[in-house]
């Protein structure tokens, strides 16, 4: 079982000669950071689409609107972790999916495909709809856990934070052994969470990656 990485959102109004769709990128900043602050989410939860772990969404008018199906193309061995799927959408949505009117819509088709096919593997409704309302209601705001350090006597949090500018803005948060926050300091901005090392972590001293500490 593999831990959801990504959803990517795709649209097409054109098939190939199999008849498979052919989709293509659109960029809509509101749409795409809000499905990027569900997918952290759901990674927090252990969300798994099951042997893959990359979803790719392709908005179509040539589907009846609010239909959802795998999409008709075989699985390529050699990048067997991502799938296809197809979602209905009017020719009207269809247009507009540049625009921020549609974004509601869309993160409801999302769903939609979430619930629909991937409800196995310890996944279950409440995860999807947890996710995807903390994801709306708090945005920028939302906490994500990211990695701990534990040692006898304190704790040390590294949670992540999605901004309205693309960008990752980790917290830092250290409490003692009865659970009491010590320590809670916003950690420098960055466009790549992935070079957070592991905590480093003593009576005194927080230490994560290389480049930074602080006392407490």
């Amino acid at each position: 079982m593999k831990i959801i990485k990504d959803i990517r959102l795709y649209r097409s109004n054109k098939e190939n000669i199999e008849g498979n769709s052919l989709p293509s990128g659109f960029r809509n900043k509101k749409l795409q950071i809000t499905v990027q602050r569900i997918v952290m989410k759901l990674r927090e939860k252990k969300f798994s689409f099951g042997e893959f772990d990359h979803l790719y969404l392709n908005f179509t008018p040539l589907l009846k609107a609010g239909k959802i199906l795998p999409a008709k193309r075989d699985i390529d061995r050699y990048h067997s972790w991502y799938r296809y799927y197809d979602v209905g959408v009017t020719q009207n949505v269809f247009d507009s999916l540049e625009n921020e009117e549609v974004v509601e819509e869309v993160i409801a088709l999302v769903k939609q495909a979430l619930i629909s096919y991937f409800l196995e593997n310890e996944n279950n409704e409440e995860k999807v709809s947890d996710s995807i309302s903390e994801a709306i209601e708090k945005g920028e705001k939302m906490l994500i856990f990211f990695k701990e350090k534990k040692t006898s006597k304190s704790k040390a949090i590294i949670y992540l934070r999605y901004l309205d500018e693309e960008q990752y803005k980790p917290l830092l948060c250290v409490y003692d052994i009865e659970g009491n926050e010590i320590l809670r300091e916003d950690l420098p901005t960055t466009l790549d969470f992935s070079f957070i090392g592991n905590i480093l972590l003593n009576s005194k001293r927080v230490v994560y990656h290389i480049l930074y500490c602080c006392s407490f």
